[in-house]
C-alpha cells in the first residue's frame, strides 16, 4: 500500500503565514488556513514542490485573503472591517458602472448581499467571498464581480424587454399550467412555527421581507439595515 501523498505546502510554512497575516484576528485557526491555503495552490499550481508551493503562496494577499474567508465564515470583526473599507468603495463602483444613483445603490446591495450570503442552501449562507483566491487585490475582485453581476442584470433586463415588445406586437402566449393545490398539512405548519420561533429576530426579519417584497426590496431593507448597525457600533 503507497504512503498518503504530503501536501507540498508543510505545515510550517503554511502556520508561519497564518501567523504573517493575523488571519487569527478573524476566526482562522492555523488548521484552516493552511487547508484554505492548499486549495488555492493545488488549483493554480497543483505539481508544485515544497519551495514552489511556499513561495507561491507566500506572494498571495495574504491579510485580504484572512479578511474575505473570515467573512464567508460569518465572523463579526472580519465583517466591521470589510464594511469600514469596502462600502464606499462598493457604491463609487456601483455609480461608475451604472452612472445612476438609484441603480448603483441596488447593484451595491445586491452584490453586498451576495458577499454576505443571504442566498442560502441546504440552511447555510454561501457567501460570494469563498471564490476570492487573492492572487489579486480584493478591491479588483470586488471590481470584477460587482460588473458580472451588471452584466447579468443588463441580459436580464434585455430579456425582459424582448418580451414586452413581442407582447406589443401581439405574439400569444401559451398560458402556463396552474401550479396544484397543495392540501394543508397541520403536522407541517406545527414544524414550521416551531422553526420559525428558533430564528433570530434578524432571520426573522429577513424571511419576512422576502415574502411581503420580493427579493430586491428585501434585500436592500436588510443590507441597509446590516450596514447601518455595523456603521454604528464601528
Amino acid at each position: 500500500m503507497s504512503a498518503p501523498t504530503q501536501p507540498a505546502l508543510g505545515d510550517e510554512q503554511a502556520f508561519a503565514l497564518h501567523e504573517r497575516c493575523g488571519a487569527a484576528a478573524y476566526g482562522l485557526d492555523r488548521e484552516q488556513f493552511a487547508a484554505i491555503l492548499r486549495d488555492i495552490q493545488s488549483k493554480y499550481l497543483p505539481l508544485a514542490s515544497p519551495e514552489e508551493a511556499a513561495d507561491f503562496c507566500g506572494a498571495l494577499r495574504l491579510e485580504e485573503l484572512a479578511l474575505a474567508r473570515g467573512c464567508a465564515a460569518g465572523n463579526e470583526r472580519a465583517w466591521q472591517d470589510f464594511i469600514s473599507r469596502y462600502r464606499n468603495k462598493l457604491h463609487a463602483m456601483a455609480l461608475h458602472i451604472t452612472r445612476d444613483a438609484a441603480h448603483a445603490a441596488e447593484l451595491a446591495d445586491s452584490l453586498f448581499a451576495d458577499l454576505y450570503g443571504v442566498n442560502t442552501r441546504d440552511g447555510a449562507r454561501h457567501s460570494k467571498l469563498v471564490f476570492y483566491t487573492a492572487r489579486g487585490s480584493l478591491e479588483g475582485w470586488l471590481r470584477t464581480v460587482m460588473a458580472q453581476e451588471f452584466i447579468n442584470r443588463y441580459r436580464k433586463q434585455k430579456r425582459v424587454v424582448s418580451l414586452d415588445e413581442q407582447e406589443e406586437e401581439g405574439t400569444q402566449f401559451v398560458a402556463p399550467n396552474p401550479p396544484p393545490v397543495i392540501a394543508s398539512d397541520a403536522r407541517l405548519e406545527a414544524a414550521t412555527d416551531e422553526a420559525l420561533a428558533e430564528l433570530s429576530s434578524e432571520d426573522r426579519y429577513v424571511l419576512a421581507a422576502y415574502h411581503l417584497d420580493g427579493r430586491t426590496l428585501a434585500l436592500r431593507r436588510y443590507v441597509s439595515a446590516y450596514w447601518l448597525v455595523c456603521g454604528n457600533a464601528g
